[in-house]
């Protein structure tokens, strides 16, 4: 079931759900939206999967960011922030930092909450931090989910308004449990624009785009990105229009996927560093782009011309895919996110978001991989840097 997903300054949710795709003719018709299997074989609960007759499982091969004709950002002749500022000695206060938070000094940097919740808590551990000796943790349990439907266990801040930022952060999956249905959520929007968020929609160009830093239940990341000119996942060329290929007979727009086919899992129990970069493109080009290092590692990188892959129905398959459905694959267009120069990149969201039906439905494959599956689904966080150029990890 899908619902609205606004940006919330209270830690719970219960809202109502917004329509499935209508049932029709079951050749061409997805897995029931509601428990949908992605490419990684993991449920994907927001429609716009692939369609049941495109006959194959798509390939896992795909190229590398040099393959495919990108080359990572770089840090400039200087280096990272975090090479210039070991340990991070003084990195809040350059210039190019927009927000800074390693939480010991509790709460108070973030807009809401402004101190501990039912689901966040500022804890101080130096044996369980990343650095120094506090760090963030949310907790939702089973049982809090089997009493309340949706919960999102998050944190917001809005920055400065920039058209290209970076945001760097290190995270903990502390138990062996079912994945947030939704994790980070980053927004861009005019000074007005609150809606991110927003399930089954498309945001106007002119008022704002977000996207989310998903994870799913092998461990492996991927985009999930709102905007103007998203595809939607009716139609196999992503259109709307009725009577087309692999029509699903109802139109919709869910978060379009973007997984970088060459990526290892992560460890559970173990810190690790993300940093993620988003660039709104010049209004009228298609040079907006999103690109992230997982410890310094680069891993996913999608602007224009790069990578190569094909675009099917509402997910971009990195080096192809193997659905009949599937076009040869050709070089990524670029994002083209906004139509308005007064839309900028402004918040962050550290957003643990369940969804009861999915995370059972996670546990389920994890206890069929034989796993003993924990109860309570926590994540660390600690280290959180957003600035306008590269930050890399920790010295």
């Amino acid at each position: 079931m899908h619902i609205l997903r606004f940006l919330l300054v209270t830690t719970t949710l219960a809202l109502f759900g917004c329509p499935t795709p209508v049932p029709g003719d079951t050749a061409q018709q997805p897995p029931s939206p509601d428990v949908l299997v992605d490419d990684a074989g993991d449920v994907d609960d927001d429609a716009g999967a692939t369609p049941d007759d495109a006959g194959a499982t798509p390939t896992d091969a795909g190229p590398t960011l040099t393959d495919a004709g990108s080359t990572p950002t770089d840090a400039g002749t200087g280096g990272t922030l975090a090479e210039r500022h070991p340990g991070d000695v003084g990195l809040a206060s350059h210039p190019s930092v927009l927000f800074f938070d390693d939480f010991e000094n509790g709460w108070g940097r973030w807009d809401a909450p402004q101190a501990d919740t039912a689901h966040l808590f500022v804890e101080d551990d130096a044996s369980r931090a990343a650095s120094g000796d506090a760090y963030l943790r949310s907790t939702v349990t089973r049982q809090q989910l089997q009493e309340t439907q949706y919960i999102s266990s998050q944190t917001s801040v809005r920055h400065a308004r920039v058209d290209e930022a970076y945001y760097r952060f290190y995270a903990r999956f502390e138990t062996v449990a079912p994945n947030p249905h939704h994790w980070v959520r980053f927004a861009a929007g005019d000074e007005t624009y609150n809606s991110s968020g927003l399930a089954n929609t498309v945001p106007p160009g002119d008022r704002g785009f977000w996207f989310d830093f998903d994870v799913n239940t092998n461990n492996l990341f991927n985009f999930y990105v709102y905007w103007h000119a998203m595809r939607s996942g009716r139609c196999n060329d992503g259109s709307t229009v009725e009577g087309c290929d692999g029509d699903q007979g109802n139109t919709y727009h869910y978060g379009n996927v973007f997984r970088p086919a060459d990526q290892q899992p992560f460890e559970r129990g173990a810190w690790f560093c993300i940093e993620i970069r988003a660039k709104a493109n010049t209004v009228g080009d298609d040079d907006g782009a999103l690109e992230y290092w997982i410890d310094d590692v680069p891993v996913g990188a999608y602007g224009p011309g790069y990578p190569v892959g094909t675009w099917l129905r509402d997910q971009f398959h990195e080096g192809g895919c193997d659905f009949f459905a599937c076009d040869d694959p050709t070089p990524f267009s670029g994002f083209n996110f906004r139509t308005s120069d007064d839309v900028k990149l402004q918040r962050l969201v550290l957003d643990a978001y369940y969804e009861r039906g999915s995370s059972e439905n996670r546990r389920t494959q994890m206890e069929n991989n034989g796993l003993v599956v924990d109860d309570a689904y926590t994540i660390f966080y600690d280290d959180v840097v957003v600035a306008t150029e590269r930050i890399g990890c920790r010295r």
